[in-house]
């Protein structure tokens, strides 16, 4: 079943293949199941104004199109990609805008969304002799730029490895203050003060 997670502050907004168990909870007001009479931009403003969970259901391929395309027609949709780096016991973690964070960024014209991670992750924190070792798949959420436009980012996020021994430099020009190797035993402080869309993450490598 293929399903996604959009986040936008601490909301999120699930869109799901509809199974004969989400019946009951299809019956609350947080609740849809979509046919061709839904209005997907009402739901979209909704989500984006009460700051609340919201759960959308659909039938077959043909409605999880044309919920993806409603989605990118009402946002302003922006690629990225990014990796969970691990060495040892430790994975590195970055602190940017008060908050915990793994080094991603923008997939450039004619970049493979793997190369655009491992670049990333190399300019954010100085790191290289990266290996990819397995596709975590993608995180969405959504936020506003400097013109109060609703953006709706997409990350490509890969699971890696080193064996560097080069020290951490933050990229500070991107707002990262800290760059560090945190041990997984201590992962929870990652979780305590990070994203949404970055704890949905972590589920994947837990």
């Amino acid at each position: 079943m293929q399903s996604y997670n959009f986040f936008y502050n601490n909301a999120r907004l699930l869109v799901a293949k509809y199974e004969h168990n989400y019946q009951t909870q299809t019956q609350t007001e947080n609740c849809f199941v979509f046919d061709i009479s839904f209005d997907l931009t009402k739901l979209f403003s909704r989500f984006l104004s009460e700051n609340q969970d919201f759960d959308l259901f659909y039938k077959n391929k043909k409605e999880e199109e044309q919920i993806k395309k409603s989605l990118s027609d009402f946002f302003i949709f922006r690629r990225a990609a990014g990796g969970i780096v691990f060495k040892n016991d430790a994975v590195l973690a970055i602190f940017r805008f008060n908050c915990w964070d793994f080094p991603k960024g923008h997939v450039e014209a004619g970049e493979t969304d793997a190369d655009a991670a491992l670049r990333e992750v190399t300019e954010e924190t100085g790191i290289d002799n990266l290996h990819i070792d397995n596709d975590l798949g993608y995180t969405y959420h959504i936020f506003k730029d400097h013109e109060n436009k609703f953006i709706l980012k997409e990350t490509h996020w890969f699971q890696m490895r080193t064996s560097s021994e080069k020290t951490l430099i933050p990229q500070t020009e991107e707002g990262i203050l800290v760059a560090k190797w945190l041990p997984l035993s201590q992962r929870k402080q990652i979780v305590e003060n990070t994203y949404p869309s970055i704890v949905d993450l972590l589920k994947k490598i837990s």
